[in-house]
């Protein structure tokens, strides 16, 4: 096995674990929902609350994909 493929593989594999977390983050925001609507919590902090964990969650993906990008650089 040459040293490209090896890598591609490893890449290959870092990228199914991106879509797993996908996956999870997107069950997590729906028990958040959920657990949100079980307390007496207003429409308007409840936005807010969803909203920074969104953005949060898509700011790791950010740095995530130009992490994988920037390690693409040297294949």
């Amino acid at each position: 096995m040459q040293i490209h493929q090896a890598i591609e593989i490893i890449f290959t594999i870092l990228l199914i674990l991106f879509l797993i977390v996908m996956v999870i983050a997107i069950m997590t925001f729906i028990s958040i929902l959920e657990s949100l609507n079980d307390f007496d919590i207003s429409f308007g902090m409840r936005v807010f609350f969803i909203t920074g964990m969104s953005g949060l969650y898509l700011y790791l993906l950010k740095v995530m994909v130009s992490k994988f990008i920037d390690w693409h650089r040297y294949l």
